[in-house]
């Protein structure tokens, strides 16, 4: 009935506040954030990802006489472009894993600054930051089939390497 008693009230020429307004702008202002920090973490997963398609070409290419000899002794397309999936799985993994890491750190440090504040205003130790273990897991889930996915290209191209052409390279 919030709205019927502040009509009523307000109709009497008082000013009204209500806790909900006060959630509402919250609710706002929360939102506003996520958005923002939904923002700068696709950012960050783009540039990532780039960084990981840069590597994986640079790998090919400085590897370009060994991806031909490998052909020369026997290896096929889907033994090379295996090769370099792989090699992109492990970067996706160390880098979830590394995330991982020290996102925990920061918030340790954070929840230990927090906490020393707010014990001097007399409320009880609460620990802000909670690491479910499948959240932990399906970051690395992720980071890794983001890795993959960034591997594809650099992948293909390394499989599709000409063994005479790349044993010529110098």
């Amino acid at each position: 009935d919030l709205p019927r008693v502040r009509s009523a009230i307000e109709s009497r020429g008082f000013r009204t506040f209500a806790l909900l307004d006060q959630m509402r702008e919250m609710k706002i202002n929360f939102l506003i954030m996520n958005v923002f920090i939904t923002a700068l973490g696709l950012i960050a997963l783009v540039v990532a990802t780039l960084g990981i398609i840069n590597t994986m070409v640079m790998a090919v290419l400085e590897r370009y006489r060994e991806i031909g000899l490998m052909k020369a002794i026997g290896a096929d397309h889907r033994d090379i472009r295996n090769i370099f999936l792989a090699e992109a799985a492990l970067i996706g993994f160390a880098g979830g894993l590394s995330g991982l890491a020290l996102g925990w750190a920061v918030s340790r440090i954070v929840n230990h600054i927090l906490n020393a504040y707010m014990m001097g205003q007399g409320i009880p130790y609460v620990d802000y930051f909670h690491y479910p273990l499948w959240l932990c897991l399906g970051s690395l889930t992720f980071s890794v089939a983001l890795s993959l996915l960034a591997g594809v290209y650099p992948a293909r191209r390394a499989a599709r390497v000409d063994p005479v052409e790349a044993l010529r390279h110098e």
